[in-house]
């Protein structure tokens, strides 16, 4: 979860969370002008508005690991973290202002929820949006810059039978891990680069990188992952599941759509 980009973009969130907390402590909405000095009412907002944030975050980052909720637009998922983050912070809520202003019985609650709902899920789709926005525009900045660099020289006729080298893909990876790619790992807009020598991060789709490869190179085996030709050192199938394990002792699990593909390929006679 911490390679999440509703994580690792934190520090670009925290102005926007202590902005917001100032204006609604100096603004005093939802009755808290008549019960809170100034002082008290930034302290309000800024200890629910934190806690509510990093709900929201943390939320938002383990969502982004479960397929089928991974699958739906910004704005849905968004909402569904919105309406789950709201119902702790519906008793924060109690309990801060219990402490700060006037105090609040907890069979208060279900009165509290609707409205501390609404305003938790406005703001999560809001910052989901930035959030996509943001990971979006680093995107295709960066595949800007590969299409601006020089291209290779077109291979020799001679070489023609040959798989093909990537040279477009594997300039994006670290020269500290080597040419001997085995898989890619897709993490929400990141893509984890796995060769025999480690691992790193790039800015890049999953799709942008198969058609960057070719066929030649690789098989997805997963909707988050592709192996390469040759990096499969055995096959699991205990327990009806099939997991693929690589020469670095990577496992990657083999999803039933692509099954069929990689059992016609071979790579299940390991």
């Amino acid at each position: 979860m911490r390679e999440s980009p509703y994580v690792r973009s934190l520090p670009f969130q925290l102005p926007a969370v202590v902005g917001l907390a100032l204006v609604l402590g100096v603004t005093g909405p939802f009755g808290t002008y008549e019960h809170m000095d100034l002082g008290r009412r930034i302290a309000y907002f800024g200890i629910i508005g934190g806690l509510s944030w990093l709900q929201i975050v943390v939320l938002a980052a383990w969502f982004g690991r479960i397929e089928p909720i991974d699958r739906w637009p910004v704005a849905g998922r968004m909402a569904l973290v919105g309406v789950l983050a709201s119902i702790p912070s519906t008793f924060e809520v109690i309990v801060v202002q219990s402490w700060l202003g006037r105090p609040i019985p907890l069979w208060a609650a279900p009165y509290i929820f609707p409205e501390n709902a609404l305003l938790t899920t406005s703001i999560a789709v809001v910052f989901g949006l930035f959030v996509e926005q943001r990971l979006r525009a680093k995107a295709d900045a960066e595949l800007a810059r590969v299409a601006a660099l020089p291209q290779p020289p077109p291979a020799l006729p001679e070489a023609a039978t040959s798989p093909p080298a990537s040279p477009d893909f594997l300039r994006r990876v670290p020269p500290a891990l080597g040419r001997d790619l085995l898989a890619l790992e897709m993490e929400d807009h990141y893509l984890r680069i796995h060769t025999a020598l480690g691992s790193d991060l790039v800015l890049m789709r999953l799709r942008d990188a198969l058609a960057e490869l070719g066929p030649e190179r690789g098989q997805q085996v997963h909707r988050s992952w592709w192996v390469a030709t040759g990096a499969i050192a055995s096959v699991d199938r205990t327990g009806g599941r099939l997991v693929l394990t690589l020469r670095n002792g990577l496992k990657v699990p083999v999803s039933k759509t692509y099954r069929d593909s990689i059992k016609d390929a071979g790579w299940l006679e390991k």
